[in-house]
């Protein structure tokens, strides 16, 4: 039989203290710095949540899809020359319009968001949306319409004080945009810097960090 002072010790309590210490430690951490965790999640989500967007609207210019006009009689098609995203600092800080590029009356479209002929700083970012347009009562669309107006403040906890922060390679440096054409579908930045093929949307949250989402020329998106 072996002796008792050669059997192996159990832990002790003074171990099984320190253990509970260091576990309730960084249990603390972590749950103090959780606020700030959610948030940097938040922004990273909404950066890939408007890459999807992006890459939708970029689908929907690919397929040219056709878009009725809500008049019970006759639902005339509503001459769509494509679909496109637009940001506008100078409105919001918080949302952008996913549109459809509307042809204006000479069956042209100028393949950024705004009146069917020009536009600019002051565009609104409350066209009529495409679901409510009435053609027959209203006659020829002298604007885009509106797919749906996404507000990244009010997608959930973590994501209050998020911002578009910037626009990177934008003219106006606080308007931009991304305009998707078919067939292929080609991709037009409006306002964009000379020389430059590519914008970047800047995404920040109040800790003051950072995602951005770059479109470039060629229909090109990524995150960085």
């Amino acid at each position: 039989m072996p002796k008792f002072s050669d059997i192996e010790k159990g832990i002790t309590i003074v171990e099984l203290v320190v253990v509970i210490f260091i576990i309730v430690l960084f249990s603390l951490i972590i749950i103090s710095d959780f606020p700030k965790i959610l948030r940097q999640f938040a922004l990273s989500r909404v950066a890939y949540s408007f890459t999807q967007d992006l890459k939708k609207t970029q689908d929907l210019g690919l397929s040219g899809i056709q878009l009725l006009d809500v008049n019970n009689d006759t639902k005339n098609p509503i001459t769509v020359k494509g679909y496109g995203i637009y940001i506008n600092l100078y409105k919001s800080k918080t949302e952008y319009v996913i549109y459809a590029d509307v042809a204006g009356a000479n069956g042209l479209s100028n393949q950024e968001y705004g009146n069917t002929i020009n536009s600019g700083n002051d565009v609104d970012l409350n066209y009529p949306p495409c679901n409510q347009v009435d053609q027959v009562n209203n006659g020829t669309l002298q604007t885009d319409c509106v797919v749906e107006v996404v507000d990244i403040s009010k997608l959930g906890q973590g994501y209050e004080g998020l911002t578009i922060d910037s626009l990177v390679n934008a003219n106006s440096a606080n308007s931009a945009s991304i305009d998707f054409s078919p067939p292929s579908p080609v991709t037009t930045i409006s306002p964009i810097a000379s020389g430059k093929n590519e914008i970047g949307i800047i995404f920040k949250n109040i800790d003051g960090a950072t995602r951005e989402v770059t479109v470039n020329t060629s229909g090109l998106i990524s995150v960085q």
